[in-house]
C-alpha cells in the first residue's frame, strides 16, 4: 500500500490565507505575493494530481491481482469478477473526480483573489493621496472578506479530497486483507467488501460529507 505521506493541506493554506493586512503595509512585496499565491496554487494542483494518480495506479494493481487471484482459486471468471466491483469502483472515480474539481475551483478563485489583491493595493500608491485612511480601511473590509470565502472554500476542498482519501484507503485495505486470504478467497468475501464500502459511503452522505 502507498506509504507516501499525505500532502499537508492545512498549513499549505493557511500560509495563503493569512498575513493579508501585513502586505498592505508593503505594496511592493504584495504586487509579489499576490502572484506567488497563484503560482503557489498550481504547484498544490500538480501535486495533487500527481498523488491521486499514484493512488489509483495503486489500486489498477490491487484489483488486478485480486481479479487474477480468484479466477485461479475459486474460478471466478474475470468478466464478473468487474461486474461486481463496477460499482465500487465507479464510485471511487467519482469521488477522485469531485476532488479534483474542487481544486480546480479553488485555483480559479485564487486567480481572482490575486487580481483583487492588486487592485486594492493600486489604490495606496500615492500614500498622501486624500482620503488614504478611509481606503486602508476599506481595504482592510475586503481582504477580511476575502479571507472568509478562502475559508469557507478551504473546507470544501479539504472535506472533498479527504473523503476520496479516506474511500481509498477503504477499499486497498480490504484488497490486501483478501490477497492474504491466498487460496481460501471466497466469492463471499468478495460481496462483504462491496457492502462495507457501500454501507461506508451511504453513512458519509447521511453525515453530510
Amino acid at each position: 500500500m502507498n506509504t507516501k505521506p499525505n500532502i499537508e493541506l492545512d498549513s499549505f493554506f493557511e500560509n495563503i490565507i493569512t498575513s493579508y493586512e501585513d502586505r498592505i503595509q508593503k505594496i511592493q512585496t504584495a504586487f509579489q505575493s499576490s502572484e506567488n499565491l497563484t503560482e503557489s496554487s498550481y504547484e498544490l494542483f500538480n501535486d495533487v494530481h500527481n498523488h491521486i494518480n499514484e493512488l489509483k495506479n495503486e489500486r489498477a494493481i490491487l484489483n488486478a491481482k485480486l481479479c487474477e487471484a480468484m479466477s485461479k482459486t475459486v474460478s471466478l471468471r474475470k468478466k464478473d469478477y468487474h461486474n461486481m466491483m463496477s460499482d465500487i469502483l465507479n464510485l471511487i472515480d467519482e469521488k477522485e473526480s469531485e476532488a479534483q474539481h474542487q481544486f480546480l475551483i479553488f485555483i480559479e478563485e485564487q486567480k481572482e483573489t490575486a487580481r483583487t489583491l492588486k487592485n486594492c493595493l493600486l489604490g495606496l500608491n500615492d500614500i498622501t493621496s486624500h482620503g488614504i485612511g478611509e481606503k486602508i480601511t476599506a481595504i482592510k473590509d475586503q481582504l477580511s472578506h476575502l479571507s472568509k470565502q478562502q475559508e469557507t472554500r478551504k473546507e470544501t476542498v479539504m472535506n472533498s479530497y479527504q473523503n476520496f482519501q479516506q474511500i481509498h484507503q477503504l477499499l486497498t485495505g480490504c484488497l490486501e486483507s483478501l490477497l492474504k486470504k491466498g487460496e481460501h478467497i471466497l466469492v463471499k468475501d468478495l460481496k462483504m467488501i462491496k457492502d462495507q464500502i457501500i454501507i461506508w459511503n451511504t453513512c458519509q452522505q447521511a453525515s453530510g460529507r
